[in-house]
């Protein structure tokens, strides 16, 4: 008997593997939100303990967001060949040892090499990690179960900043590291128990029998009977996942979300890897700056679940275009007054909630909007020209302050992209909508 695997998959109660999922991928997310932030929380003491500026340090803070960008576009793809699983498992023990080697580093050429090795395992977990969520989710519950795994990011980079302070004083800017890559290596291990995407099970031709004793621990009440086998209504795969995002069908979207993810990240990142630095050098100290900058995640959290509560009522592209309508004014208002702990605070939890909250939802949307034949990919490449905001945007902001500008300034240029943003955002509804439509013909 031919069986619809989509049906289901929808048809299924949220059970124990769900669950399992979700936890392990956000586990992985965890691990690297902590691990992205550790580079920004490690900065001021690394530049004190090397005597150098910290602008000068700007190919070191970009090392790992240029692995990050190579491995979403060429090595996260593998997840559409060899499945989710087994990329998820490599990607991620390349995370923890690199991470732990950065702790050894002596010269700014060691630590460059590490952290771009860190950036490679980055790349290709995260977007593995969410397309094994999204396959396993029934269509009824795959916002918010993305969206909820995705904020692991936010939650981990805050936990990062919250912790830098008493880590750093235990033992530098190697102890970061160090716990960052320990925590890695242990978040490693429960990995295994994992499974393989049924979705990628079924688009491969693997064994029946093997896929339909899966279906039955998803849901209580299938049942597989030999000779069963399973079928998808998407189409099948063509000579390349890659060039499934640039049908007629997907091709406007598809570079709209590039356009959004490359702006979105490169403030994420811009504000991720200086706000510490910044606001210390606007006369905060260095253990406030340090918490208050972590608030940008806070906000990032609180904003994710905001967002993805509001986006199943709303829909994606109205939320997003209001949320960073309301980020450039935070950022203009930032930019124009005198650092007050409290206002700070407040407006960074707003920029937080956009950008950071918006860059889950971007998550989400790029997990939902490609077949699963090329869904790995696409959230890679989509992940991978977004990175090159983020490699791009630090790298400016240091030349910047090495030049002198006003910090003030800084946060002035960040209102563009942000604007730009909520106008991308909503000329991507109406590409969605056509590439539904191409896709029915």
């Amino acid at each position: 008997m031919h069986l619809n695997l989509e049906q289901v998959i929808d048809g299924a109660r949220l059970g124990p593997l769900h669950w399992r999922v979700l936890i392990l991928c956000a586990l992985v997310t965890l691990i690297d939100g902590y691990d992205i932030q550790a580079m920004a929380a490690a900065t001021p003491d690394l530049a004190a303990d090397w005597h150098v500026p910290p602008g000068q340090l700007r190919w070191i803070i970009t090392a790992a967001l240029i692995g990050i960008a190579g491995s979403a576009l060429f090595v996260s793809p593998l997840g559409d060949y060899f499945g989710r699983r087994t990329v998820l498992l490599g990607s991620f023990a390349l995370v923890g040892v690199a991470t732990l080697l950065a702790a050894t580093a002596h010269t700014q050429p060691q630590l460059f090499a590490w952290r771009f090795l860190t950036g490679i395992g980055l790349g290709a977990s995260l977007p593995n990690a969410l397309a094994l969520t999204a396959e396993f989710a029934p269509t009824r519950n795959r916002t918010a179960l993305v969206a909820l795994m995705a904020c692991g990011i936010s939650l981990g980079a805050a936990l990062s900043g919250f912790a830098a302070p008493a880590v750093i004083g235990f033992g530098g800017w190697r102890a970061i590291f160090a716990t960052a890559g320990v925590l890695a290596v242990l978040a490693w291990l429960p990995l295994f128990v994992l499974p393989e995407s049924l979705r990628f099970m079924v688009a491969r031709g693997h064994d029946p029998n093997e896929t339909g004793a899966l279906l039955e621990r998803l849901d209580a009440a299938h049942r597989h009977a030999q000779g069963d086998t399973y079928v998808m209504s998407e189409r099948p795969a063509g000579k390349t996942s890659v060039g499934e995002l640039l049908t007629p069908a997907l091709a406007p979207a598809t570079v709209l979300l590039w356009l959004v993810f490359f702006l979105n990240l490169g403030l994420l990142y811009l504000l991720s890897s200086w706000l510490p630095t910044l606001l210390h050098e606007s006369g905060l100290p260095h253990d406030t700056a340090q918490r208050v900058a972590a608030m940008f995640q806070i906000g990032g959290v609180v904003g994710g679940f905001a967002l993805a509560g509001l986006m199943q009522r709303w829909g994606p592209f109205i939320v997003l275009s209001v949320s960073y309508t309301l980020t450039a004014i935070a950022l203009a208002v930032l930019g124009a007054r005198a650092p007050d702990v409290t206002l700070t605070t407040l407006l960074i939890v707003v920029m937080g909630n956009g950008v950071v909250g918006g860059q889950v939802a971007l998550n989400v949307l790029s997990a939902t909007l490609y077949p699963t034949t090329a869904r790995a990919t696409g959230v890679g490449w989509a992940l991978g020209m977004g990175r090159f905001g983020g490699i791009l945007a630090p790298l400016i902001a240091g030349q910047l302050m090495a030049a002198g500008i006003a910090i003030g300034r800084l946060f002035w240029l960040a209102i563009a992209p942000a604007l730009i943003c909520a106008a991308g955002v909503a000329l991507l509804r109406a590409a969605v909508a056509r590439s539904q439509t191409v896709a029915l013909r």
